[in-house]
């Protein structure tokens, strides 16, 4: 029993020797046709900011993802209906997966600003674009904007609980002016 257990410990040092020897490899290059997201997201102090800016002027939710789909700040202000975080995070997701505003990819699908949305089917979530296989995910309300720094998306900001897309939209795209110095 010792004979095996001594054994058994040699055998587990040479497989970590020979594993801290081994080389470092890089992760594996994207799929063919899809760039990995850009370096870089903002900082979330400028997020904040921006939050603050979007909720002050529509009392709704404000969210920022950045391109890996990651959530990096919720702000709900006290007059925001609980139901605005996931259509803000939706509105995010939409932008990040499809690169356009979330007005502007409901327009793309038929649905311009206006245009009645038909109502869910059973089980579904609320707005999603008409279609067998839809990403559930995806939204047809305007309010989710792209954060673009040198012309690339590193994220996007969206605004949910104003009476309308196209407010949310306005408060989004108000609150990215004030922090338009930070994203050069």
């Amino acid at each position: 029993m010792k004979r095996i257990l001594a054994l058994a410990s040699l055998a587990t040092l040479v497989s970590l020797q020979a594993y801290a020897q081994s080389p470092l490899t890089s992760p594996p290059p994207p799929p063919a046709g899809m760039t990995p997201p850009p370096s870089g997201e903002l900082p979330l102090a400028v997020v904040t900011t921006w939050a603050q800016s979007a909720i002050a002027a529509c009392k709704g939710t404000a969210t920022y993802m950045n391109t890996e789909y990651v959530v990096k700040l919720v702000m709900r202000s006290d007059a925001a209906r609980l139901g605005t975080v996931e259509l803000a995070r939706r509105k995010a997701y939409t932008v990040i997966k499809t690169g356009k505003s979330s007005g502007d990819f409901a327009a793309s699908v038929g649905f311009p600003n206006g245009t009645p949305i038909p109502p869910p089917a059973p089980g579904k979530p609320m707005a999603v674009p008409p279609g067998d296989n839809v990403d559930q995910n995806l939204i047809l309300f305007a309010g989710g904007l792209p954060v673009k720094v040198g012309g690339n998306i590193i994220g996007a900001v969206s605004v949910s609980g104003a009476p309308g897309g196209d407010k949310d939209a306005a408060c989004a795209e108000s609150a990215l002016a004030k922090i338009a110095a930070q994203l050069k």
